[in-house]
C-alpha cells in the first residue's frame, strides 16, 4: 500500500467518488472492471470510462432532486448501470442503499414483503431499479406507502455543464446495508465513507496488493464481500477486477475458475459452498488446460468455513497449479464494513482439532486426544481466522462481559475504526448491538495462541439436558451420509415440554426416492450421536430447494425453527396467477397515482 494514498484519501474525506477521479485522472486509459456478460463476453471499463458514466448519473440524480444525505434505493444485477449508479450516488453525496434483485419468479411474494419491510426503514428519495423487475420493485414501495419516483437507470441523463460534485465528509453516511438473515425486521448497517475507507486501507495494509494486483468475483455487489471486497478493494490499489454475476457462476461453476486462469486473477474470494461445489461437481474434461498457479490468495469467509472442503478443494486442484498455502479463511461482518480478523498470508490454513463433549459440558475448546477406550469418538476440527487487522481488536467474553481466557468460549467483540455507526432508525438494536465500546457480533468463538476460532451463531446454539451444542456440528455430520446434499442440512432446537429442555431437530436435502428416507434418517441419527455423543429426536428428509436460506446462500436456521413449529415444512410454492395479477394490479395503482398527483401539482402551479 502507498502511504502517501492513504493520508491522500483521508484528507478527502475517504469520499470514494474523489478516490475514483483520482485514479481517472491518473489512469484513464487502464482497464478497472473486465465485466463477463453472461460469464463469457468481455465488456471492459476503464477508469476512465466509470468516471464518466458515474459523473453523469451523479448529475442526473442531482437533477432530479437528489441531495446529499440522501438515500437512493438500488436494485439492480450485477453489470455496468449497478457499477456507474453506485459512484453516481456517492458522487452527489448521496447514500447508497443496495438490495438483491427479483431475478427468478419462485418466492416471489416473499421477496416483495421482505422488499417493502425494507423501503420503510430506508425511506429512499429514489428507487432505481430494471425493466423486468419494475412492476415487482414498484407494488413493494405502493405496500411499503412510498411516494418517491421509480426510474431506470436509462432515464438517469443529464448535461453536465456546469455540475461539481459536492464535499462530502468522512462522516458522512454512505452506504446503508441490509442484513440478509432476518426474518422480522430487517437491520439496516450504516457505515460512513471513513468506516469504508479504513477497512479497505486495514485490509490493503495486511494483503499487500499493487496496481499489477487482478481480481475476480462473482459475489453480489449489494453484498459486503462483493461490493468492499470486489469493487471498492481494487479501485484502491489501481487494480483491476474481474466480474461475472452471481447467476452465472450458478449456472455453470467452471466459469469462476476459467475467468481466473484467462485473466491470470491473483485475488478471489467465495463462501465454503463454492469451494464444496467446484471440489465434488467438475470432470477432468470440463478443467483440461486449466492453470490455477496465479491464484495468491484464495479467501473463504461469509459462512462457516469446513475444514474437509478446504481440503478437498486443494486435493481436487493440486493438479492443476493451486497451491495449499492460498486458501486464506478469514473473518468479518457487515457491522465492521467488511472484515476485521486476517490469518498469516501464505501459510495455508491451521487448524485445532478439539473435544466436543467439552465443548457441549463446559464451553470449552480441549485439544482432542484419541482414546483407546473410545476408538470411534472423532474431533470437532475448527478453522484458524486469524488475528485482528491493523486498528482492530478482539476479545472473547462471557457472562456479564468477563473477558475470557484462551481456549474458553464466549461472544466475540470487536473494536476497530470501521464499526458501524448503528442501525438506521432501530435505535433498540443498536444499544443492543454495542457492549459500551466494543460491538457485540452474535458469534461464538475462542483464541488459541493467538488466533481465534469460530464456533458458531450464539441464537443458533441448542441447549439439550443441560449441554450445548452447535447446529453446525450437526449439520456437518449429517451431510457425510450418501445422498444428502452437501450445505442443504439445517439443526435446530425447538421446546420440547415433556423433558423440560430442548428438541434436537435435523432436516436435510436430498434427490434420493421417499422410500430411503426412513434408512437415510437412522443413518444420520447413528452418525450424530457416534460424533457428538447425542442422539438427535427428530431427522426429516425434504426435497432440494425445501431448506429456507438468505439472499446470500446462508441457512436460515430461525425460519426453519418456525416452519418446524407452525407444521409449515414445505418447499416453497411457485407464485399463483393470482399473487401475479394483484403484483400488477398494485404497481399499476401506484403509477397511477403518481400521475395524478404530478397533474394535480401542475394544475395547482
Amino acid at each position: 500500500m502507498n502511504t502517501y494514498h492513504a493520508d491522500a484519501w483521508r484528507q478527502h474525506g475517504g469520499s470514494y467518488g474523489a478516490v475514483l477521479k483520482t485514479k481517472a485522472d491518473l489512469h484513464p486509459d487502464r482497464v478497472f472492471i473486465h465485466l463477463l456478460e453472461d460469464g463469457l463476453h468481455d465488456v471492459p471499463i476503464t477508469y476512465g470510462d466509470m468516471d464518466h458514466g458515474a459523473t453523469r448519473v451523479a448529475a442526473a440524480l442531482h437533477s432530479r432532486g437528489v441531495r446529499r444525505g440522501d438515500r437512493v434505493l438500488v436494485v439492480l444485477p450485477t453489470g455496468r448501470d449497478f457499477l456507474e449508479l453506485f459512484f453516481g450516488i456517492i458522487m452527489a453525496g448521496a447514500v447508497v442503499v443496495p438490495c438483491y434483485p427479483p431475478l427468478r419468479s419462485k418466492g416471489i411474494t416473499d421477496y416483495q414483503e421482505r422488499l417493502a419491510k425494507l423501503m420503510r426503514i430506508a425511506d429512499p428519495a429514489l428507487i432505481v431499479t430494471f425493466p423486468k423487475a419494475r412492476i415487482v420493485v414498484e407494488a413493494a414501495a405502493f405496500k411499503a406507502g412510498l411516494a418517491c419516483q421509480t426510474v431506470e437507470p436509462g432515464a438517469l441523463q443529464a448535461d453536465l455543464t456546469g455540475w461539481q460534485m459536492p464535499e462530502v465528509h468522512g462522516d458522512d453516511l454512505a452506504l446503508v446495508q441490509f442484513s440478509s438473515g432476518s426474518t422480522g425486521t430487517p437491520r439496516g448497517v450504516m457505515l460512513t465513507h471513513r468506516n469504508l475507507l479504513e477497512n479497505v486501507l486495514s485490509v490493503m495494509s495486511t494483503i499487500g496488493p499493487s496496481e499489477h494486483e487482478i481480481g475476480c468475483s462473482w459475489l453480489p455487489l449489494y453484498h459486503d464481500m462483493g461490493l468492499i471486497g470486489g469493487l471498492l478493494m481494487p479501485l484502491c490499489c489501481s487494480g483491476t477486477m474481474v466480474l461475472l454475476s452471481p447467476q452465472s457462476f450458478l449456472f455453470d461453476p467452471k466459469r469462476w475458475l476459467w475467468a481466473i486462469h484467462n485473466y491470470r486473477a491473483t485475488i478471489s474470494t467465495a463462501p465454503n459452498f463454492a469451494y464444496q461445489m467446484l471440489a465434488t461437481r467438475l470432470s477432468d474434461v470440463e478443467l483440461a488446460g486449466l492453470d490455477l498457479s496465479c491464484w495468491r490468495l484464495a479467501l473463504s469467509g461469509a459462512e462457516p468455513v469446513v475444514p474437509g472442503t478446504l481440503a478437498a478443494f486443494h486435493a481436487r486442484f493440486a493438479p492443476y497449479g493451486f497451491r495449499q498455502e492460498a486458501l486464506t479463511p478469514v473473518y468479518g461482518l457487515a457491522e465492521v464494513a467488511l472484515a476485521a480478523v486476517f490469518p498469516i498470508l501464505d501459510r495455508g490454513p491451521r487448524y485445532d482439532a478439539i473435544d466436543p463433549a467439552a465443548l457441549a459440558a463446559d464451553g470449552l475448546a480441549v485439544p482432542f486426544v484419541a482414546s483407546e477406550a473410545a476408538p470411534d469418538k472423532t474431533a470437532t476440527l475448527l478453522a484458524s481466522v486469524g488475528q485482528a487487522l491493523p486498528g482492530f481488536s478482539v476479545r472473547i467474553v462471557g457472562p456479564g462481559s468477563q473477558v475470557l481466557a484462551e481456549r474458553h468460549v464466549g461472544e466475540i467483540q470487536l473494536q476497530g475504526p470501521s464499526v458501524m455507526r448503528g442501525y438506521l432508525k432501530n435505535p433498540e438494536a443498536t444499544a443492543k448491538a454495542f457492549d459500551e465500546a466494543w460491538l457485540r457480533t452474535g458469534d461464538l468463538g475462542y483464541v488459541a495462541d493467538g488466533e481465534l476460532y469460530i464456533v458458531g451463531r450464539i441464537k443458533d446454539v441448542i441447549i439439550k439436558g443441560g449441554k450445548k451444542y452447535v447446529p453446525q456440528d450437526l449439520e456437518l455430520v449429517a451431510e457425510q451420509i450418501g445422498g444428502v446434499r452437501k450445505g442443504c442440512v439445517v439443526a435446530f432446537g425447538v421446546p420440547d415440554p415433556e423433558t423440560g429442555t430442548e428438541a434436537v431437530v435435523v432436516v436435510a436435502e436430498t434427490r434420493q426416492p421417499a422410500e430411503e428416507h426412513e434408512a437415510m434418517a437412522k443413518l444420520i441419527a447413528n452418525a450424530v450421536h457416534l460424533a457428538l455423543g447425542m442422539h438427535p429426536d427428530h431427522v426429516r428428509l425434504v426435497a432440494p430447494g425445501t431448506i429456507p436460506k438468505t439472499s446470500s446462500g446462508k441457512l436460515q436456521r430461525s425460519r426453519s425453527r418456525e416452519f418446524w413449529l407452525t407444521g409449515n415444512w414445505q418447499a416453497p410454492a411457485e407464485p399463483t396467477l393470482l399473487n401475479k395479477t394483484k403484483l400488477v394490479g398494485q404497481a399499476l395503482v401506484q403509477r397511477f397515482i403518481k400521475v395524478n398527483d404530478r397533474t394535480r401539482t401542475s394544475e395547482h402551479v
